[in-house]
């Protein structure tokens, strides 16, 4: 029993001292400090939109046409798919009374203005009163002759712009309401491709900017010009609604046929682009981080051009500075910095290494 207790104590020392040289030991091997980082070295490189998008085709001009103030319908001259022309008539309601009032205006218009100068004829034999009794019952001829004349003119329904009747909710013999729809005259040539632009992307847009348009339906690739950028998102979707408009002589691209716009092209040359996540925010400013030796430094910067997730820089840094592009977030001016990947900016908005 003597002997097993003894042996016992001197392996509970034994164990002791080991463990007090492993823990010295550890002590003993020095930790690296500092944060671990990525790092790319700005080189000049080129700012390039390129953002592909599906669209709606829809008529450069489409109007649905009506008669302001109804009546029976007398002639209808088209039918669906016509073509039409700037100005031809279409329709024609209650045409035959607003002629008859027409010529009743008229009518009494002219004896108005003879009257009046039957009157200022007689000179002083005509009192004021007199005069200006047949000079109001003139001008009160005049107005109602332009109110027959325009009535008239509305009463034949034309076609705003040249295109394609598409639909037809009239036949000859029926009473239009008053506002009613009667026709649709669609423009197709050219017709307007409508995008929804997010707000990181609508910035770069401008009027005349190309753009290659092709549908599922089409194997051809058309080409448009941005046309129309709206100053204003929609309050649902919080996106800007962009018009292409494409030249569309054969009619091959019909109003409601979806459509993918590709807007590419190269915005600047020669400059400091990178991502717009390297930026860091701060109370004092926007800046980032540059390697300087392993250790961290600040740099205030001023950004230019944002072109959708790359922003072009304006002042702060250039080429050769060596940015943190990874784990910037955290740091501090100062920092130590331990260096795990180490590339050049940028090629097409990402890092080469």
């Amino acid at each position: 029993m003597t002997t097993i207790l003894l042996s016992a104590l001197l392996a509970g020392c034994g164990g002791a001292e080991a463990q007090k040289q492993s823990d010295t030991t550890a002590l003993d091997v020095p930790q690296a400090t500092g944060t671990r980082v990525e790092v790319a070295t700005l080189q000049p490189s080129s700012a390039e939109l390129d953002i592909s998008l599906p669209g709606e085709i829809v008529g450069a001009d489409d109007a649905l046409l009506g008669s302001a103030s109804g009546g029976f319908i007398e002639r209808v001259s088209i039918k669906e798919g016509d073509a039409v022309s700037s100005g031809q008539g279409l329709i024609q309601v209650n045409t035959a009374v607003f002629a008859a009032q027409r010529q009743q205006a008229d009518a009494n218009l002219a004896l108005a203005e003879a009257t009046v100068k039957r009157t200022e004829a007689l000179g002083d034999l005509a009192s004021d009163a007199q005069l200006d009794q047949v000079r109001t019952q003139l001008s009160i001829a005049e107005a109602n002759a332009d109110l027959a004349r325009i009535s008239h003119s509305r009463s034949v329904i034309r076609a705003p712009f040249s295109g394609v009747v598409s639909q037809m909710n009239a036949s000859k013999g029926e009473i239009a309401t008053p506002g009613a729809p009667l026709v649709r005259v669609v423009q197709l040539d050219p017709i307007h491709v409508e995008i929804s632009v997010s707000d990181r992307d609508v910035v770069s847009l401008k009027p005349g900017m190309k753009a290659a348009i092709t549908t599922e339906a089409i194997g051809d690739v058309f080409t448009g010009t941005v046309s129309h950028i709206d100053p204003a998102a929609d309050l649902q979707t919080r996106s800007f609604t962009v018009q292409i408009t494409v030249d569309n002589p054969d009619g091959r691209l019909l109003p409601g046929m979806i459509a993918t716009a590709n807007i590419s092209g190269e915005l600047a040359s020669d400059v400091v682009v990178i991502p717009q996540d390297w930026l860091v925010t701060r109370l004092d400013g926007v800046g980032v981080f540059i390697d300087d030796d392993n250790v961290a430094r600040w740099k205030d910067v001023t950004p230019g051009r944002v072109i959708h997730d790359q922003v072009v820089i304006k002042e702060g840094v250039g080429v050769g500075d060596r940015v943190v592009i990874t784990g910037h977030r955290g740091l501090a001016d100062g920092d130590k910095l331990l260096k795990t990947r180490d590339g050049v900016c940028c090629t097409n908005g990402r890092v080469t290494y």
